[in-house]
């Protein structure tokens, strides 16, 4: 079961958690709280890697570098904080996911020193299953043979870096990754480059972030005006909605390609009326 995984090594964890929070007490930076731990866990005879870095190569260009707190056993990762109200945000979580994704591990534990009693959370990673869903409809009958090669092209490029790297690494990467991806197939990609979008009439100051292939947009603004997505991109939600927005694709389960232009994870901005 999931809650009993390496239960035995977190029970130890946790003592050894409370200890360092106990001896040090509150109030110091996390580096302080990083070096207590790395001293009770040494007494406790507990192997521990310190701050491991690994990074992420793709056709030979480094795209990220991660760093992890503590990894200890070869098998759980602790993630530090010193939060005085002793809450944990979602990019913690997510920042924790990273990690476990990163160095292929099931079992992280994130760790508050900064309240009165240490708070851990504890997190199973099992990477969700990865689904392709695509829909060209909205887009068949306005594509040149030109536009349908480069749309083969970068949906070839997109579907293997997505079988490749799979979900749970931040959008930030996932765009980089992309990016190199289209330099590696000989595809133009710009990236921040701001155009007018909107659904109904058009208003002032609302703009989308588009990365054209090939040195063409292949945007449809009738589509974009009804809000049918044209273009191609990896988005982990149906809700096209969703789509539109920021997303962290770590908690992802579904990569879907609704749009036809090559866009390292854009961020759309939408008014309606």
């Amino acid at each position: 079961m999931d809650d009993l995984r390496y239960q035995a090594l977190t029970y130890k964890l946790r003592g050894a958690i409370f200890e360092a929070h106990n001896t040090l007490r509150i109030g110091w930076s996390e580096e302080v709280y990083h070096q207590g731990m790395l001293e009770v866990l040494a007494s406790q005879q507990i192997p521990v890697v310190s701050k491991p870095r690994r990074a992420i190569v793709h056709r030979g260009v480094e795209v990220h570098t991660f760093e992890a707190d503590l990894i200890t056993w070869d098998a759980i990762i602790l993630e530090l904080k010193v939060l005085p109200f002793g809450t944990f945000a979602p990019g913690h979580k997510a920042q924790l996911i990273h990690y476990l994704k990163c160095w292929g591990k099931d079992l992280g534990l994130l760790v508050n020193f900064g309240a009165i009693r240490a708070r851990i959370e504890r997190f199973v990673w099992d990477e969700p299953e990865l689904r392709i869903h695509e829909d060209y409809e909205a887009i068949a009958l306005h594509l040149n043979e030109a536009e349908r090669k480069l749309l083969h092209e970068v949906r070839s490029g997109i579907l293997d870096a997505a079988r490749q790297y799979g979900l749970g690494y931040p959008d930030t990467l996932y765009r980089k990754i992309l990016a190199v991806e289209a330099a590696y197939r000989g595809l133009e990609c710009q990236q921040d480059v701001i155009v007018p979008c909107y659904v109904g009439r058009p208003r002032p100051g609302v703009s989308t972030e588009r990365a054209p292939a090939g040195g063409r947009d292949l945007s449809d603004q009738r589509a974009c005006n009804v809000g049918a997505p044209i273009g191609l991109r990896l988005c982990p939600h149906e809700d096209l909605s969703e789509c539109f927005a920021p997303q962290d694709w770590s908690a992802g389960e579904l990569w879907q390609t609704r749009i036809t232009d090559f866009r390292c994870k854009p961020k759309v901005r939408c008014c309606t009326e």
